[in-house]
């Protein structure tokens, strides 16, 4: 256990992404989608990829927004493949999200479409009673039309990215600066057109950013007052394949952001990367929530987007960076990569995105793998055990805050056999 958690403490593949490279999956992929034939619970999501600015930090697949023939063309396709979904498969409905990409940066056209299309989707009478969708924006594509629009179709729950309130790190990153005076406008519009949730993002380990420039960004909390805030750790890994802080400087500032959101009234536990105001709302959109706790299988829809049913995972033409132009050359953003996957690969993707939450569930595993997981990872659970990096509490495995420093490490240990001799070069 040693040798491949001491090479995860500081690795760039270690996180919550998984698999590591696209060669991990390669022997499980098949050519017909039919991961979710069998599905009878499900979450959906909807990918908008236009973006006014590219921001540097973003891992997502985006598009500059240009004029509105790819975004008229794009509305088109999703529409068709969100009906022909809905027309062919019967579910119950856990969560719903729009995400990007700015899904507000539509135009106001097209949003009225993307809004007809959201409409239906949570009109469907068979879903939970806790349903609550959401959808992304950001502070300079929004206005109260658009918000009106986003009332009527049927969403609470808003959700904008901060990151940063540094105006030198947002210029670096190539992203819009918004004055907090127009964040409290915006705001204001928000509470007056009944939107009861609202969700700021905020991002720790960017490149020049300090302590201070931490807390100055979170000072801006104690006038909006949002429902919910989420923690992205930044993932240079993923975009630029290099590392640029230690864990050390990580885990402290991420133990600064929490000991301020404590003080600030937020509830979440240490190593959780969502804080409510609420007590009992663990500061998530339902669709989130079901995939992350619950394991709940999720379809997506639009360029790139990932789906998971209870025996594998697909992932939407456009995942491996074609042009817009070649998503669109079929009519419909199929399923490109598809993965039957075995079931110690489920496991690993489901701990993997658990993780995100601080901890993970000893059942889902048991009914993932048919047996009893602690036993079937009984030498990877005494280890973190005993070194103080998780403890269990009946089902419920939860990650100390000695054992949040090295997550992606933790998470190691639960990679597949397959995957562990390639992350180890055996």
């Amino acid at each position: 256990m040693d040798k491949i958690f001491n090479k995860a403490e500081n690795s760039l593949y270690a996180n919550t992404s998984y698999p590591l490279d696209k060669s991990n999956w390669e022997e499980y992929r098949i050519k017909d989608d039919t991961l979710f034939k069998d599905e009878s619970d499900l979450s959906l999501y909807i990918h908008i990829p236009f973006c006014n600015k590219l921001c540097s930090f973003c891992e997502y697949i985006k598009f500059k927004k240009e004029d509105n023939e790819y975004e008229n063309k794009y509305l088109d396709i999703l529409e068709d493949d969100v009906n022909n979904f809905l027309n062919t498969n019967a579910f119950r409905l856990y969560g719903f999200d729009i995400g990007g990409g700015t899904p507000t940066s539509l135009s106001l056209y097209n949003f009225k479409r993307l809004m007809s299309i959201a409409t239906k989707i949570n009109n469907i009478k068979n879903k939970v009673d806790d349903y609550e969708p959401s959808i992304e924006a950001t502070f300079d594509t929004i206005d109260e039309e658009k918000v009106k629009l986003i009332k009527n179709a049927g969403f609470k729950r808003i959700s904008f990215g901060i990151q940063t309130t540094n105006t030198k790190i947002l210029t670096c990153q190539n992203r819009n600066v918004v004055t907090l005076d127009k964040m409290i406008s915006v705001f204001k519009m928000l509470r007056e057109n009944n939107i009861e949730k609202i969700n700021v993002d905020f991002m720790y380990g960017i490149v020049g950013q300090t302590l201070d420039d931490i807390k100055t960004s979170l000072e801006c909390l104690e006038i909006l007052k949002p429902e919910h805030v989420t923690l992205y750790e930044m993932r240079y890994n993923l975009i630029k394949n290099k590392t640029f802080i230690s864990k050390d400087d990580l885990f402290n500032q991420y133990n600064l952001i929490y000991m301020r959101l404590k003080e600030l009234g937020y509830i979440g536990n240490f190593g959780s990367n969502t804080f409510s105001k609420k007590n009992g709302d663990l500061g998530l959109s339902s669709y989130l929530r079901y995939r992350m706790i619950k394991n709940i299988s999720y379809k997506g829809f639009g360029i790139s987007a990932q789906s998971k049913s209870k025996i594998g995972i697909s992932y939407n033409i456009g995942k491996n960076h074609e042009s817009i132009e070649d998503c669109f050359k079929e009519n419909t953003f199929y399923a490109d990569d598809i993965y039957l996957l075995p079931k110690e690969e489920l496991v690993a993707k489901y701990v993997m995105i658990s993780l995100y939450y601080g901890q993970f569930d000893l059942d889902i595993m048991s009914e993932i793998l048919d047996c009893d997981a602690f036993n079937y990872y009984k030498n990877e659970f005494y280890y973190l055990i005993n070194n103080n990096y998780i403890k269990v509490d009946k089902n419920k495995v939860n990650v100390t805050q000695k054992g949040f420093k090295y997550y992606g490490a933790i998470g190691s240990l639960f990679y597949s056999k397959k995957v562990r001799k390639w992350f180890m070069g055996d």
